[in-house]
């Protein structure tokens, strides 16, 4: 008999779990929107004449093992894993106002929010995204049959002009690529809309932290409140242009890992006196060097992106040595896991996953 969704925080113990599905991610779209999605960390360049990033085959055979291995290190954990539907024939998909090809179902964390016992679908930022949760929506169903609430945020039309980029205002970075929005058509009338990825959220019982960077983020929070007025949500401003499970990780009530401790002071009070663990910084030549096909999506902090089985055990990248004795030297257990190639995927551990049951309730922690 399948459960309900039960999910109201990152560390208690994790029953239930959806793991996404890389087969097939072959390439990224580089349209305006993934541009600008990436734009704080390297932004992409596509062949003169396209906007197609190709990912050499045995990457994609290694990213699916490595997930492969994550679902059995799971499994043995004692989650019962769930998995969308691979992508058979990556489609292009179409708007009136924009035309994309799709993205396989792998960063699952940011197209759906569990808060509670309820299923939110979220608004996404990139087109190719779009009806990416279709793929988890056989999940969805069943989770709804027995007893989950279900519900989606309005779905942006994606036209030109939609994003707000105002995030990197005064900032050394190039917004041409973006600010002209040419691969789309313009919907008159329309301005910045609602869109926001689960991933700009952190669960802590009845309290939720929600990174707003900009105009379409400050809808996302408005939307929220109003859906969910028994949750407080915190509005953590700008820490980044939009997730932040790579900055902020708590791990166990008392227990927070941040990226620097200058990320503190933007955070609720009550999170000043728990402990903190400052992970160790990674080097450039801890990662694959991807220069001959020339991107990386994700920062160089992706290992941060860790996974909690419980408020004593986590998922931790086998290949980010010092960052497992960190969190051991702190009394965690660490099932190491390999995972080789985060910065092409976009995506750690945390990312791959959206934990639908887990035993925590509508807790006080911040209280």
């Amino acid at each position: 008999m399948s459960l309900p969704v039960n999910s109201f925080d990152e560390f208690t113990r994790l029953r239930e779990v959806i793991v996404g599905e890389p087969h097939g991610y072959t390439s990224h779209d580089a349209d305006s929107s993934f541009r600008l999605f990436y734009l704080d960390n390297v932004t992409p360049t596509a062949a003169a004449g396209g906007r197609e990033l190709a990912i050499p085959p045995q990457l994609v055979d290694e990213l699916e093992e490595d997930v492969e291995g994550f679902c059995a290190a799971l499994t043995q954990a004692g989650v019962q894993v769930l998995r969308p539907e691979p992508v058979t024939d990556r489609t292009v998909i179409c708007s009136p106002w924009w035309s994309a090809r799709e993205t396989p179902p792998l960063n699952v964390r940011d197209q759906t929010i569990i808060l509670g016992d309820t299923i939110v679908e979220t608004a996404p930022h990139i087109r190719g995204r779009v009806f990416e949760n279709d793929y988890l929506k056989p999940h969805f169903y069943r989770y709804l049959n027995a007893g989950s609430g279900w519900l989606s945020m309005p779905r942006p039309a994606l036209a030109r002009q939609s994003l707000d980029p105002s995030f990197f205002d005064g900032q050394p970075v190039d917004l041409s690529a973006v600010t002209g929005d040419t691969d789309t058509r313009v919907l008159p009338g329309l301005g910045h809309e609602l869109i926001f990825d689960g991933a700009q959220c952190i669960r802590l019982g009845r309290d939720v932290l929600v990174n707003v960077a900009n105009t379409n983020h400050d809808l996302g929070l408005t939307w929220l409140r109003r859906a969910f007025p028994g949750l407080r949500f915190h509005r953590v401003d700008a820490i980044a242009d939009s997730h932040i499970d790579s900055i902020v990780v708590p791990l166990r009530p008392g227990l927070l890992m941040l990226r620097s401790r200058d990320y503190l002071d933007t955070l609720p009070e009550p999170l000043h006196s728990w402990d903190i663990i400052i992970p160790p910084e990674q080097s450039e030549d801890a990662f694959p060097d991807y220069s001959d096909f020339g991107f990386n999506l994700t920062s160089r902090y992706i290992d941060i992106n860790v996974l909690s089985i419980d408020e004593d055990t986590v998922v931790v990248n086998s290949l980010c040595t010092d960052l497992m004795r960190t969190l051991e030297k702190h009394g965690l257990t660490v099932i190491p896991v390999q995972h080789r190639h985060r910065r092409l995927f976009g995506g750690g551990f945390h990312c791959f996953t959206l934990d639908t049951v887990r035993a925590g309730g509508p807790e006080d922690y911040l209280a």
